[in-house]
Parts: structure tokens; sequence; C-alpha cells
């Protein structure tokens, strides 16, 4: 009778052991910002964030942080709120883990949401969204912005998800939608040779999908961190109507012609700052597709 009670107690310490287990993602040291305080009904979306500033940077906790407050709080402005987890080393299985911590533990169902990365953070968004439940419009996804990911067709995006119904944006102001682009500055070479005719690239500046110009003046502002700046208040820097660009439908690319000495650009594309040159033009565009989804929602329940 008594090693029956052991064993019994045995098994009830495993199953509260299996019962306990915590992610990483339960302590706010392993979030760059979480913003899980300020009350959802103040967010008129959740914008999740995955990021890393350049190493020319450096790498201290206060740039990584005025890096990523930089590209989510100071472009998107107030009304929503921030989630940007720490990632160390580029790990999907963490970004889908985060992702999925957020989505579990921070969401609330059905409300609206933008994914946010770009370069090779956002290819591994890209891959976790399609590891991780609950990345649909009928939870509240909007549009994962994931410029100079690698080149995709529209056709490949939509059987990426074909599950979850997403798609390539098509419009201004479609939901349930990657967004991507690949940007080529001042045209400078590019020896990918996954780049030609029938890539995926929409145009920032107008979202139009052809060779239609984007110009200076449809960019609405580029917002930049420059932590070489002694003096902490001149580290972000705004500049209206700061490029044009255009697609090149024979390359899959877009042109963007530069008119700044070129920050940390490898092959071409302006690395890790490509959300920054179109900051203004994203961040009105997440809050135009956000509505059209609850103008949609509203129409459904009326009728």
């Amino acid at each position: 009778m008594k090693k029956l009670l052991l064993l019994l107690m045995a098994a009830f310490v495993l199953i509260l052991a299996g019962c306990s287990t915590t992610s990483p993602y339960d302590y706010g040291t392993n979030w760059l910002i979480r913003e899980n305080d300020i009350p959802q009904y103040y967010s008129k979306f959740d914008l999740f964030y995955i990021g890393k500033a350049p190493a020319g940077y450096g790498d201290t906790h206060d740039i990584q942080f005025n890096w990523t407050k930089t590209h989510t709080n100071d472009i998107f402005g107030r009304g929503i709120r921030v989630f940007a987890p720490v990632i160390q080393q580029p790990d999907v299985r963490k970004v889908a883990e985060a992702l999925e911590y957020y989505l579990e533990n921070f969401h609330e169902p059905c409300h609206p949401f933008v994914l946010l990365a770009e370069g090779k953070a956002a290819d591994m968004l890209y891959e976790a969204m399609q590891e991780v439940d609950g990345v649909t419009v009928e939870n509240g996804f909007i549009a994962a912005y994931l410029p100079d990911m690698q080149p995709k067709t529209a056709e490949q995006i939509a059987d990426d998800f074909y599950w979850d119904d997403l798609k390539a944006a098509a419009t201004a102001d479609d939901y349930g939608v990657i967004i991507t682009w690949i940007s080529c500055i001042n045209n400078e070479k590019m020896d990918d040779p996954a780049l030609k005719k029938g890539i995926y690239c929409i145009n920032p500046l107008n979202w139009k999908l052809d060779a239609t110009p984007g110009t200076a003046e449809e960019n609405i502002q580029a917002v930049f961190y420059m932590p070489e700046h002694k003096n902490i208040f001149w580290r972000k820097v705004e500049v209206k109507n700061f490029c044009g660009a255009v697609i090149d439908p024979e390359k899959g690319i877009l042109n963007v012609t530069c008119p700044l000495p070129l920050l940390h650009v490898i092959d071409g594309k302006f690395t890790k700052n490509c959300i920054s040159i179109f900051a203004g033009n994203i961040a009105e565009n997440a809050r135009k597709r956000t509505q059209n989804l609850i103008k949609h929602r509203e129409w459904r329940s009326v009728k």
C-alpha cells in the first residue's frame, strides 16, 4: 500500500512538472518592447516586429531597443500596441515560438494585427507564419510587411499559405496579405539569379504591381535611426518626400532613387533600412487595410 502511495505521489509530481513548463517569453527581459499592459481597446491594431540593428550600429541593449522603437512606435505612432521579442541569433523556431506566444497570451481573438520585418528577419517571419496557428483573417490578421525577403511569385505565396487563405497583396487596401519588394538602390548591380520577370513586387509609394513610378512627393516620410549622433534627440531622423521608386518588371525589383549617401548597402540593398525609407507609407497603409477589414466586418454584421 505504501509503495502504491509513493508511486501515485511520484506520478502526481511528474504531472505537475509537465504542467509547469515555462516559455522564455514569459519574462519581459526577452522582449525589446512588450506593450501588453496597454488596454486592447486602445489599440487599432497590434504590431508584431522582428528585427535587429545591423552589426555596424553596435549591439548594446540600448541600441537594439532604440532601433526597434524607431521601426515601430516612432513610425506607427499612437493607437497601436507593439510586441518585439529578442531574437539573438537567426532561428525560425524562436521566431515561431515568439509569434505563437504573442497570439496565445497577448492577442485578443479577432483583434487586428500586423506583422513587420525586413531582409533575413522577414524570411524567418515568413517561415514562422507557416508554422503557427492563428494567422488568419478571421483572427484579425491584416498584413505582413516583409520587404527584401527571398524573391517569390504571387503564386508561390498563395501556395505557401493555402490553408490559411492568405495571398500576396494586389491592391492598396486588401487584407490577409503578404507584402514585399526587393529594394535596389540607385541601380546598384544585383546578381541574384532568382530576380527575374514574374517575381512578386509591390511599390510601397503607390501600392501598384506595374511600372507606374512612385514619386518622391508620394513618399510620406522616411524615418532613420542614427546612433552615431551624441545627442540622443538627433538619433531619429525624419525626412519627408525622401525618394521615388519604380518597379522593374523584367527583374522583379524596386528601383529606389536615393538622394542621400547610402547607409549599409550590400548588393544594392539598403540593408535593414528598407522599412525606414518607406516608413510613413507603410504606417498609413497598415491603418488603411485595418480600416477596410473593420468596415467589412460591420457590413457583414448588418447583412
